[in-house]
């Protein structure tokens, strides 16, 4: 017997057996982090909100499998995206890429946001955008995003490592 969907998890890639979530009191923590790391980023600027990210513990330590660990991080957007709308009604792709790494951050995920310049000038000026990844995979973003864009930047907690990134610090990779 197939089990229930919800209404709205046809707009996932890949609406298969949802991973288990995390506790109540986590996802809580992550609402509140996000909230507060927006009026971070908007009051005290991005240097300070990198350095807010890349010391953030989480309070959940996940070890998932790539693809289980990408299905909770779609399932989470929402949750995020509604506290930071919350926050910054108005936040642009840098506020919602940072906020939406706080969250899945907070939730044990190696997420990292990807700070981009676009590949070609529209009258001489180029544009910038920015987006979250887990395990390379785009989130709560169109995923053929990277194929116009230049990675200028690319960071996330540092108390939080994915499987590839521990083999890369043993030199396995």
């Amino acid at each position: 017997m197939k089990s229930p969907t919800a209404d709205w998890e046809f707009l996932l890639w890949d609406p298969g057996p949802a991973p288990p979530r995390p506790p109540r009191r986590a996802r809580l923590l992550a609402a509140a982090r996000t909230v507060r790391a927006a009026r971070l980023l908007r009051r005290r600027g991005w240097p300070e909100a990198q350095r807010h990210l890349r010391a953030l513990r989480p309070t959940v330590r996940r070890q998932t499998e790539q693809a289980q660990a990408i299905g909770l991080a779609r399932r989470e957007v929402p949750a995020c995206l509604t506290a930071l709308r919350l926050a910054d009604p108005e936040a642009l792709c840098l506020a919602r890429s940072y906020a939406l790494a706080v969250h899945l951050t907070t939730l044990g995920l190696p997420v990292e946001v990807v700070v981009a310049r676009q590949r070609s000038s529209i009258g001489g000026r180029f544009a910038c955008h920015a987006w979250a990844e887990l395990h390379g995979e785009v989130l709560a973003d169109i995923p053929g995003v990277r194929t116009g864009f230049t990675v200028l930047q690319r960071f996330g907690s540092e108390h939080v490592r994915g499987r590839e990134d521990v083999r890369s610090v043993r030199g396995v990779v």
